[in-house]
């Protein structure tokens, strides 16, 4: 059994196949690829929705049986009785312990990623990480002029060059990143940074480095910055602290007695490139007699 349908389940459950396993593997929610469909929510993204599709239609070649919408427990595993079980079960939000963050117009990144809730027209997003700059530069794009109206309007000269720019990169929203530390996206590979930040730039997210959240209040949020506190005014606050890793069937497949591994996100939270290896090389060190 493949418990989780991301970038190390999928991976984990296509290794296992080749190597001669029967594998099954299930999905809680109603797709897979996970967290790369957040990552492909950005401007500029699409190659991870690509790398999702590419590894479903290899579970597919491969005949691997895929169970979405199951929440695997207990009592599942206990009737199943797999032989091992290899758990990428991803992670979870990271919620930082601010005051007022269960006010009504605060919500977390990956929400707003996945299009699950409305933003205001000013939008303050805490942390400068991977998932805040992603947030930031999707939310910024809300309201700008899409590529192929660019092309026709500039095939057909309706507007200046510096129109056009202007309408690709002007949206609906203003767009503040807020990072505690003095540099945004300091996890991100350096040159995927350095064309994020560019769009940030393009698409005017105004990033302010520094800076600590000290409360969140009814009409936007307080920061501490230089040792002084500024009070700041946003229709929404969106969190993007960073995740935790999810992993809550260990425990249950210690009780049951059953060889387990933990792959991904749900052992170290990391890239989608980690993913990949962690979960090969999870799949890898399986062995059954």
């Amino acid at each position: 059994m493949v418990v989780g349908g991301g970038v190390a389940g999928m991976t984990a459950a296509l290794t296992c196949a080749r190597r001669g396993h029967d594998v099954v593997l299930y999905e809680s929610s109603r797709r897979l690829g996970g967290q790369l469909h957040l990552a492909a929510a950005p401007p500029g993204r699409k190659e991870f929705a690509q790398l999702s599709d590419d590894l479903e239609h290899q579970l597919a070649v491969e005949k691997i049986p895929v169970v979405l919408n199951c929440r695997v427990d207990e009592s599942l595993i206990s009737k199943e009785k797999p032989d091992a079980l290899l758990l990428a079960t991803g992670a979870r939000p990271l919620e930082p312990a601010i005051p007022g963050i269960d006010l009504p117009h605060v919500t977390g990144a990956w929400d707003v990623l996945e299009d699950k809730v409305g933003t205001g027209k000013h939008v303050a997003v805490i942390g400068g990480g991977a998932v805040g700059v992603e947030t930031a530069l999707f939310l910024a794009e809300k309201g700008t002029m899409s590529a192929e109206t660019i092309k026709f309007l500039l095939i057909n000269k309706a507007e200046t060059p510096e129109a056009l720019f202007k309408m690709a990169t002007t949206g609906s929203k203003k767009v503040c990143l807020i990072e505690m530390t003095n540099r945004i996206g300091k996890e991100i590979g350096k040159s995927t940074r350095w064309g994020m930040m560019q769009d940030l730039e393009r698409l005017n997210v105004e990033t302010v480095t520094g800076a600590k959240v000290v409360r969140i209040t009814e009409t936007g949020l307080e920061i501490e910055k230089g040792g002084k506190i500024k009070a700041l005014d946003f229709d929404t606050v969106v969190v993007a602290a960073g995740a935790v890793s999810y992993n809550p069937l260990a425990q249950i497949a210690q009780k049951l007695d059953i060889d387990y591994r933990v792959a991904g996100d749900a052992l170290k939270v990391g890239t989608a490139f980690d993913a990949v290896h962690g979960g090969y090389e999870a799949a890898l060190s399986i062995r059954i007699n």
